[in-house]
């Protein structure tokens, strides 16, 4: 099955029996591609697109993705067909609308974004360190930045600091409990029980410890200094940005696949047009995207020349656009993206499936198994026990 990006500006997009045809000035003759083939199309400029093949695709249940090539918009999904077992979503109603359920899977998902916040941090160190051992003398050092001893220690604080907020999080039964084998008593008896306005302010210290520390881990030419969009300022929250939203688009098309509605999710509130399921689930491997944006930089296969910079990122207001990621960066970065993406799709479907299970299971008469977290994902780091 193929990823189709297409970044060809002018180009015209249609079906044609059961072919998609990518038609252009340039092109000596229209490329045509089975749709039975496609698993995803991803467009990144402005082209025309017929309404035909829009209905091809969703009969196909090809996932459409549509990038903003202006200065102002967000990004639009096309998911296909919905998954006909409403049973399952009026089981997720069910946890969404009690507020012990809620809650319960709300903090799961908070304590594996902390888990693997600190996961990346101390990964990220441990590159820097071999790094830096392996060109001890060298004078290439133009795109690694320059952490100092005190910023190493301030580091290994923030990982502490990090692991102490998961840590707040994690679900036991007071021993004088039956083991819970109905979804109010795995809902209820664990402790402790946390408001999802606590969690969220938890979550955004918890951001805020991160990411002090992670942007010290690149060149100080990509003035990262802080995590901002709408719009990104700066080359490296241009990247992040662009892979949050095409790891979004993967978890809505395993969410929608499994029969969930991705609109209603339980650690994002519902808001008008977003999808706040596949917001909620995009957290379980934020920590894989980071971790793999900083490798594009570290390996200078993103450089700063595939971004244009307008002015001082740091006094730009939000009417402009002060960073945008070129042609030829986006040629890199997508080529780099398809590397990824199959690993990231793959545990965004298991994860859709696995909480299908477990919602299942706690609304059943089945004894409940004895681990109650998600799996957690991250480059080279086994699977963690929470």
């Amino acid at each position: 099955m193929q990823n189709i990006v297409i970044d060809k500006k002018g180009s015209q997009i249609y079906s044609q029996r059961n072919l998609l045809i990518i038609q252009h000035p340039s092109f000596a003759k229209p490329l045509s591609i089975p749709i039975s083939q496609i698993q995803s199309l991803t467009i990144t400029t402005q082209v025309d697109l017929s309404s035909s093949l829009l209905t091809r695709l969703s009969e196909n249940n090809v996932s459409l993705c549509v990038i903003p090539s202006g200065r102002t918009g967000e990004a639009c999904f096309l998911l296909g067909s919905w998954h006909a077992a409403t049973e399952r979503r009026i089981q997720q109603y069910d946890v969404i609308h009690q507020a012990s359920s809620k809650s319960y899977w709300a903090s799961v998902l908070v304590r594996l974004k902390l888990h693997q916040q600190a996961n990346v941090l101390i990964k990220l160190k441990q590159h820097y360190i071999a790094a830096i051992t392996q060109t001890s003398g060298s004078t290439d050092q133009r795109n690694r930045a320059a952490i100092t001893e005190s910023q190493l220690a301030e580091i290994d604080e923030a990982v502490q600091k990090l692991k102490s907020l998961r840590d707040k999080f994690r679900k036991h039964y007071p021993t004088a409990a039956v083991p819970p084998s109905h979804p109010s008593r795995v809902y209820n008896d664990h402790i402790p029980h946390y408001q999802i306005a606590s969690l969220l302010g938890t979550e955004g210290i918890g951001s805020a410890i991160y990411f002090k520390c992670y942007q010290q881990f690149f060149a100080d030419d990509l003035q990262f200094r802080s995590r901002n969009r709408r719009p990104p300022k700066d080359p490296v929250n241009v990247v992040l940005s662009l892979s949050y939203t095409l790891l979004q688009h993967l978890y809505q098309q395993a969410i929608y696949s499994v029969g969930f509605d991705p609109y209603y999710g339980v650690l994002h509130s519902t808001s008008y047009g977003r999808q706040s399921l596949a917001c909620d689930f995009v957290e379980l491997q934020r920590g894989t995207v980071d971790f793999w944006v900083w490798t594009l930089f570290e390996q200078r296969i993103l450089v700063l020349e595939d971004f244009s910079l307008s002015g001082d990122s740091a006094i730009s207001d939000d009417s402009s656009y002060p960073c945008e990621l070129l042609k030829s960066g986006r040629s890199k970065f997508y080529k780099a993206f398809s590397g990824i993406r199959p690993i990231l799709s793959k545990h965004a479907l298991s994860h859709a499936w696995l909480w299908q299970n477990r919602i299942q299971l706690y609304h059943s008469d089945k004894t409940v198994p004895s681990s109650l977290s998600f799996v957690s994902h991250h480059p080279e780091s086994s699977h963690p026990s929470l």
